[in-house]
């Protein structure tokens, strides 16, 4: 089975007033990294299709749950998060990439995939970063 992600929001298309039911349930004495976390998720959740028929705040406690969901599962580790994963099964990046291929301006492309700029490049530097991790490959440390 694959599952694609949809088209993601980027936190920086993100406006304060969108965060506020989110914001105003974080205790302010939680660790940055949860802070992180359940805005990473409620990003996700709000950019979700059919998340516009779920309340805002029910999207917030979802998020806040996962959050602490992933602290008690790997709180305490360093866990690695690959870069790019689900990047190169995103038709939309492999799309953008393959336009910046072509020499497009981030503007173009981003008109073009119906994306913002920064989101293009974004995706970009993900990819960048997943292409050098690639041919960089494990070095033996002994």
């Amino acid at each position: 089975m694959h599952i694609e992600l949809f088209d993601r929001m980027d936190s920086t298309e993100l406006r304060y007033e969108q965060l506020v039911p989110l914001e105003t349930l974080i205790p302010r004495d939680w660790p940055e990294l949860w802070r992180e976390l359940a805005t990473s998720h409620y990003i996700t959740l709000v950019s979700a299709p059919g998340s516009n028929a779920v309340p805002a705040e029910a999207l917030a406690r979802l998020a806040m749950a996962l959050a602490l969901g992933i602290a008690a599962d790997h709180g305490g580790t360093q866990p690695y998060i690959p870069v790019g994963a689900l990047l190169a099964s995103s038709s939309k990046a492999r799309r953008v990439i393959e336009l910046l291929g072509q020499r497009m301006a981030y503007r173009d492309v981003a008109s073009e995939t119906g994306l913002t700029e920064s989101r293009v490049r974004r995706i970009e530097s993900d990819w960048r970063r997943q292409q050098w991790s690639l041919r960089q490959g494990s070095l033996p440390l002994d």
